[in-house]
C-alpha cells in the first residue's frame, strides 16, 4: 500500500496534470469557437461556387471536346489528399480519417500517392513506410484561400501533366461540437454526381445558418446556356479557383471538427483528472485514518502495560 507521502504526490501530479487540461480545454473551447464559426459561414460560399462548377461542368460535358478535369482517365496513379491536423492531443479526430484513409487504400489494387495537409497524417504514412508525395502544414488557426492556394495548385499541375487518372481527398466533415464524420471524396475528374451531393449536403439543416437555404433563388442552368468563348475554355480557365475554394471548404470543416475534438478530449481529460483526485483522497485520508487508530491502539497498549505493573 502506497505511503502517505507517496499519496500526497500522486495528488499534487494530478492536480497539475488537471491544471494542464483545463487551461488547454479553455483554449480549444475559444478556437472551436472561432473555427465553427468560419466554417459555418465559408459554406454558402462554398456552395455556391460549386453549384456554379457544377452548372459549368453540366454544359461542358456536352461539348463535343471535353475539358481534361471532366474526362475520364484509364493511365496515370491515384492521388489521395489525407487531411489531419498538425498537433496532437485531439481525442479521435486523427485516428478516425487516418483508419478510413488506410482502409481504402487496402481496398484498392493499385498504385496511390499520399498528399499529406498535416503532420500527423505525414507521421502515420512515415510509420507505415509510405513517403507522401507532397506535404502541407502549418496552416494559420483560421485557414484562409492564401493557405490552401499551394494545395490547390499542386493538385491542378500534377494532374495537367497526367501524372494521376484520379484524385480523392479523406478529410473529416463538421456535423456538430459533438460528431464529426470522416469520408473519402473525388476531386478530379469532376463527377456530377458527386458535386450534386456535396451542394446539396453543404449547408446546415438546423441553426442560423440553414436559413440561407430558404433565400437561395431557384435559378436554373439556362442562365449560363450561353457562354463565350465556351463552356470548356471557361471551366479549364476558373477551375483553379474553384478547386481552391473546394479545398478551402474542406480544411475549414477539418479544422472545426480538430478543434471540437480536442476541447472534447481536454473536458474528458479534466473529469478524469478530477475522478483520480477524488480516489487519492479517499485512500489518503483511509492512511491517516489507519495511522491514528494505529497510535491510539500503541497508546492504549502502552497505558495498559503500565497499569499493569
Amino acid at each position: 500500500m502506497a505511503s502517505s507521502r507517496q499519496l500526497k504526490s500522486k495528488i499534487r501530479t494530478v492536480g497539475n496534470i488537471k491544471q494542464i487540461t483545463r487551461a488547454m480545454q479553455m483554449v480549444s473551447a475559444t478556437k472551436m469557437r472561432k473555427a465553427q464559426e468560419v466554417a459555418l459561414r465559408a459554406r454558402p460560399f462554398a456552395k455556391k461556387t460549386l453549384s456554379l462548377l457544377s452548372a459549368i461542368s453540366v454544359i461542358a460535358s456536352e461539348d463535343k471536346e471535353q475539358s481534361i478535369f471532366l474526362k475520364e482517365r484509364t493511365q496515370g496513379k491515384v492521388c489521395l489528399i489525407v487531411v489531419t491536423s498538425d498537433k496532437g492531443l485531439a481525442g479521435s479526430f486523427n485516428g478516425q480519417v487516418l483508419r478510413l484513409a488506410g482502409q481504402w487504400i487496402d481496398a484498392k489494387e493499385e498504385e496511390i500517392d499520399i498528399v499529406a495537409v498535416g503532420k500527423k497524417g505525414r507521421d502515420f504514412f512515415l510509420r507505415r513506410g509510405v513517403t507522401p508525395v507532397a506535404e502541407f502544414f502549418a496552416f494559420s488557426d483560421i485557414v484562409t484561400l492564401h493557405d490552401v492556394a499551394p494545395v490547390s495548385d499542386w493538385i491542378i499541375d500534377a494532374y495537367e501533366k497526367g501524372t494521376y487518372r484520379k484524385v480523392m481527398i479523406a478529410s473529416t466533415a463538421f456535423i456538430s461540437s459533438l460528431v464529426q464524420k470522416p469520408g473519402v471524396h473525388k476531386i478530379l475528374p469532376l463527377d456530377l454526381q458527386e458535386l450534386k451531393e456535396m451542394v446539396e449536403n453543404i449547408v446546415p439543416k438546423t441553426g442560423k445558418y440553414s436559413e440561407w437555404k430558404e433565400k437561395e433563388s431557384k435559378e436554373s442552368n439556362a442562365s449560363l446556356q450561353i457562354l463565350e468563348p465556351s463552356a470548356k475554355t471557361i471551366m479549364e480557365t476558373l477551375v483553379r479557383g474553384l478547386l481552391q475554394v473546394e479545398m478551402l471548404h474542406f480544411i475549414l470543416e477539418s479544422n472545426a471538427s480538430e478543434h471540437s475534438s480536442r476541447m472534447i478530449a481536454m473536458k474528458n481529460a479534466t473529469e478524469n483528472a478530477t475522478s483520480v483526485q477524488e480516489e487519492l483522497g479517499l485512500k489518503l485520508n483511509k492512511e491517516r485514518q489507519a495511522a491514528i487508530t494505529q497510535e491510539l491502539t500503541e497508546i492504549s497498549t502502552a497505558k495498559e502495560a503500565l497499569s499493569a505493573q
